[in-house]
């Protein structure tokens, strides 16, 4: 049996592309501000899954403010995420997001 991973963490740009990150296949993007990540193990099930997420720069670039919300939907592998503008206008961000898992 493979060791239990505690850890996964990304950075994906504001278009959607992963910039870099562990265990995570996949980003799909919306267009607008919705982001669907997909990892290489499940988030839901036999692991309890915590988030911390942060609009940041995926590279060099400049950093405009804004928020972010993380959230997990029916595929126990994929997460939800959202950023918006300060004012709560939907917006495309980059972001950082880590997650920690335990059994």
């Amino acid at each position: 049996m493979a060791e239990f991973e505690k850890r996964l963490a990304c950075v994906i740009k504001a278009d959607g592309s992963i910039a870099r990150g562990f265990l995570v296949d996949d980003c799909r993007f919306d267009g607008t501000n919705e982001y669907v990540i997909s990892w290489g193990v499940p988030l839901q099930g036999e692991a309890k899954t915590n988030f911390a997420g942060t609009i940041g720069s995926a590279l060099k670039e400049p950093v405009s403010p804004g928020l972010i919300t993380v959230g997990l939907n029916d595929e126990p592998n994929q997460l939800v995420v959202r950023t918006f503008d300060p004012d709560g206008t939907p917006a495309a961000r980059s972001f950082h997001i880590a997650c920690f898992r335990d059994q």
